[in-house]
């Protein structure tokens, strides 16, 4: 209790000691998290207020010294070691890029090859399917460093070893991620935009459009007779299934997007082969789809209709880019 502990004599204590870990300051409405290595604290983490203002470094280490001379906190006190310390310290100032991710729609082990690929800095906190903490997973230039798993019975234990078995246990039973990125490091979109200067992103530029007009469509007419996310569910499904043939259409690789009516792409794959892939989870999306709504006859010649439609404001792009053929043989 901070009614009988002067944290900074504790402190004092700790640092004599060459102590590494954490100190967990909580009041109500109030908390927050001292970061000590080898008795230096290196970072702070604080959350104040009704609407729990977050502030990182000497000002939430000020915050948290200033707090800890009320009486009615808690301290927790745990050790680590300065490695773990570190790591979860240098990753506080963040950035979310993926949200609630589940298992239904990606693969955990390929989204962290990925991740790896892009030599990512950051961390990805994983949950059960009912929200539940499971575990932090944090990656250094896209190498999976430490973890730390959430137990039921106690405290978070931490160990790189397990990481592998964590893993799989997730995709076996079912899970959800965020995806959080250090701040600081130059982004993948960022990378891209710095690469691709020329004329060929105009042309993506209006293949990206195309298709948003294509899908946009697609799945009004299809949620217009069945429910919302019906159109959306299934054609992340059939990204999924494509994926190995066509890798840059991986729901999670952080290259193609398609959510609310929008098209978004920052890979490098040809204008075909993009097209290709785009048609061909369409096409695998529509045939399932077909399957889920036998009592509607008329579906497939609304959604031809529809689709012709989207792509007559298009026709001499779709010369220009080469695609036509493509787009011919969807229709067949």
């Amino acid at each position: 209790m901070t009614s009988y502990t002067d944290l900074p004599a504790l402190l004092s204590t700790l640092k004599s000691e060459g102590f590494s870990g954490t100190i967990e300051i909580e009041f109500p409405e109030k908390k927050g998290v001292l970061f000590i290595d080898t008795g230096e604290i290196i970072n702070a983490e604080a959350e104040v207020g009704a609407d729990s203002k977050r502030m990182i470094g000497p000002e939430a280490v000020q915050c948290l010294l200033t707090l800890s001379k009320q009486k009615d906190g808690v301290l927790n006190v745990y050790r680590l070691s300065p490695e773990q310390a570190a790591i979860v310290a240098s990753n506080l100032n963040h950035e979310i890029i993926f949200k609630e991710l589940s298992t239904d729609f990606t693969r955990f082990d390929r989204l962290i090859m990925k991740l790896r690929e892009e030599k990512h800095d950051g961390f990805i906190e994983v949950f059960t399917r009912d929200h539940q903490p499971m575990g932090v997973l944090f990656l250094q230039e896209g190498e999976p460093i430490e973890m730390f798993t959430t137990s039921a019975s106690g405290p978070s234990v931490f160990g790189r070893k397990s990481i592998p078995t964590f893993v799989e246990n997730a995709v076996k039973t079912g899970a959800i991620f965020n995806v959080y990125r250090t701040l600081g490091k130059i982004s993948k979109e960022e990378k891209h935009e710095e690469k691709n200067v020329t004329g060929g992103v105009e042309d993506l530029k209006e293949l990206t459009l195309i298709f948003q007009e294509v899908l946009s469509k697609v799945e009004n007419l299809v949620d217009g007779i069945s429910q919302k996310g019906k159109f959306l569910g299934a054609f992340k499904k059939s990204l999924l299934e494509e994926s190995d043939k066509y890798p840059f259409l991986d729901p999670f690789s952080s290259e193609f997007e398609y959510r609310e009516g929008t098209v978004q792409f920052t890979g490098d794959a040809v204008d075909k082969d993009l097209a290709q892939g785009i048609l061909e989870c369409l096409r695998a999306t529509l045939s399932q789809l077909a399957k889920e709504l036998p009592q509607n006859k008329i579906f497939p010649l609304k959604l031809r209709a529809e689709i012709e439609s989207s792509l007559k404001p298009y026709q001499e792009t779709v010369k220009r880019l080469g695609i036509d053929a493509a787009l011919s043989s969807f229709f067949k």
